[in-house]
């Protein structure tokens, strides 16, 4: 089941798509606005339609603000946005008047997407290895996640810093990032990446971990996200550091 709110000044375009979500199976409505600030605070969903042209706050600026926390289909009278709002990775733009085939393809490319991300996430979730390239020519590693202390990224090359070992690899490390389980590692700064289980103390911008002489630094840039995951982390798991 996908959310939804509607975000719309004309009252008739907001009840054309309210009809078409009731003939929808997997689309709930949790709301509709008139005025894009009344909904700012009402975007935990999975869909948002909103139209470009509206009063105080426009599409655009909305869009600008809400990027990266639902995903957006504009419902547009006019085509001059469109070529914009797709630097803003926006799902899909409905040029008004709406037929219901094109909406039902626009919400369908919204599941779609759902459902692949969910499967990717399970994937990574209960994938306890990765397969690295190394230094070696044609060599490929396995490596068991729970092995992994902390992740270096050097200036040609990352080092991923083993238990009892030191592997060269040539992947980079937004590669490494992305592959890794979030609930597992968490990037702290441009050059590290570390294992949360493996934290011992922090103190200040300094992170050190089991078995580790030198310590870690946290860069202001991942600080919040850091604190953020490691309060879940604690209180999930109950586990002291």
């Amino acid at each position: 089941m996908l959310s939804c709110i509607i975000i719309d000044d004309e009252q008739h375009a907001i009840d054309l798509l309210k009809s078409y979500i009731e003939k929808v199976s997997f689309l709930e409505l949790r709301g509709t606005y008139n005025n894009p600030l009344n909904a700012i605070t009402a975007t935990d969903v999975d869909i948002i339609f909103i139209d470009m042209h509206m009063p105080q706050l426009s599409g655009m600026d909305f869009i600008k603000l809400m990027k990266g926390k639902a995903r957006i289909i504009i419902t547009s009278a006019f085509k001059e946005y469109a070529l914009e709002s797709f630097e803003y990775e926006v799902l899909d733009y409905l040029l008004k008047p709406i037929s219901f085939d094109r909406f039902l393809k626009a919400v369908q490319k919204a599941m779609n997407q759902l459902t692949f991300a969910e499967e990717d996430n399970q994937t990574k979730q209960t994938k306890n290895y990765i397969v690295v390239k190394t230094d070696a020519k044609n060599k490929l590693q396995k490596i068991e996640l729970d092995e992994i202390v902390y992740i270096e990224g050097m200036k040609n090359y990352v080092t991923i810093h083993k238990e009892q070992q030191q592997v060269m690899t040539l992947l980079n490390m937004k590669d490494l990032d992305n592959d890794l389980p979030k609930d597992q590692f968490i990037r702290v700064h441009k050059s590290y990446i570390i294992s949360i289980d493996k934290i011992k103390i922090i103190e200040g911008n300094q992170i050190f971990l089991k078995n580790v002489k030198e310590s870690i630094p946290l860069s202001e840039t991942y600080r919040q996200a850091f604190f953020d995951l490691l309060k879940q982390t604690i209180i999930g798991n109950k586990k002291p550091i």
